[in-house]
């Protein structure tokens, strides 16, 4: 499995948000710390806002901060903010059959099934905050 860029990019500028919380975070403080690319970095942070994840402050000492407890947002829950595909995404096909199933399975259904559980196990129980407490690369 990989994270589309939007999607990876939004894990990383939210998980940024989550450890460096005790003052606002413009787009242009982004990226420069993440190394993004600027137009894209602002219209994830237009999205991200509409979806409820962070906060956007305007003016000379505005910027961007998480809009709830890092505790409280799941990976999955940024999955459906950028990409609308998080857990939900059961029926699709690991090789993109329109219809796989145990009823019609492809060659791969009954091998998925463990890794999919596990994956969206992660997805579905995984905080900002615990990967802020990693104290890994961002």
């Amino acid at each position: 499995m990989h994270f589309s860029k939007t999607s990876e990019y939004a894990i990383r500028v939210l998980s940024y948000l989550s450890v460096h919380n005790e003052s606002l975070h413009s787009v242009n403080t982004l990226h420069k710390e993440l190394d993004f690319p600027y137009k894209y970095l602002t219209k994830l942070m237009t999205g991200l806002t509409k979806k409820g994840l962070v906060i956007s402050n305007r003016g000379r000492e505005g910027g961007f901060s998480l809009a709830r407890d890092s505790k409280d947002i799941y990976l999955n829950d940024i999955l459906n903010a950028v990409e609308d595909s998080g857990v939900n995404e059961d029926e699709r096909c690991i090789l993109g059959f329109d219809k796989c199933d145990s009823t019609n399975p492809c060659m791969l259904h009954d091998k998925w099934i463990k890794p999919k559980t596990l994956i969206d196990d992660m997805l579905l129980n995984t905080t900002l905050a615990e990967l802020a407490r990693s104290n890994k690369k961002i």
